[in-house]
């Protein structure tokens, strides 16, 4: 049986929501309403995160990324984890409808452990920075996220006969769809249950040693 693991990063890999991190410590206060129509569901994601990353400075981008290595912690057991797939040959890839700003930065001492990260990158080119869309959301998914986990998943790794998906809220609905087996945290499995996907294989996590555990390997 050949099996892979995608795992989303914010609050899945990371401990809290990144991009909310950033906006609280580096976008004018402006952030806060374009925040709160996101959460709402009057904007698409993907609009209030361009929308969002629009009121910071380019200039800004060395700061943040160091405020982001020196402040946001990935989730416990992580790279034990990494290497506890990498020794059963399970490829890892991230699906995240974050940014590369600083995805690659905090995943940097583990990119030889990943097999791909698929995620939306900033552009500087401007005054102020912005976001561009690589794999933008089709007709698999429900949700404009700015990233199409479904599509990418269907398309790049249909052969794998068993997927296993991490993720933590909304933006992996549609996701789990297409995953055999899913660990949960923040709030994804009572999303899953609200969403009538009670019959997937769901396990709630806090450490990536718990799903090292987990009688499935």
């Amino acid at each position: 049986m050949s099996a892979i693991f995608f795992s989303d990063f914010d609050g899945t890999i990371t401990e809290q929501d990144v991009i909310d991190a950033i906006m609280a410590e580096f976008a004018p206060p402006e952030y806060k309403k374009i925040q709160k129509d996101l959460f709402s569901g009057k904007i698409d994601i993907d609009i209030g995160i361009r929308q969002m990353f629009q009121l910071i400075p380019s200039h800004k981008k060395d700061e943040i990324v160091q405020w982001v290595k020196e402040n946001i912690k990935l989730r416990e057991g992580f790279s034990e984890f990494l290497e506890f797939l990498n020794r059963k040959n399970i490829p890892f890839v991230v699906l995240s409808g974050g940014v590369d700003l600083y995805i690659y930065p905090l995943l940097e001492s583990y990119l030889d452990k990943i097999a791909h990260i698929y995620c939306n990158r900033i552009s500087l080119h401007k005054e102020k920075m912005d976001v561009k869309f690589i794999y933008r959301c089709g007709e698999k998914c429900k949700r404009n996220c700015g990233i199409c986990k479904p599509y990418i998943m269907e398309n790049y790794y249909r052969n794998y006969s068993l997927k296993l998906y991490a993720g933590d809220g909304i933006t992996d609905l549609d996701a789990c769809q297409y995953s055999d087996i899913i660990f949960s945290t923040g709030q994804l499995k009572s999303m899953l249950e609200e969403n009538m996907m009670e019959g997937k294989r769901v396990f709630k996590f806090n450490r990536f040693s718990e799903i090292i555990q987990n009688p499935i390997f």
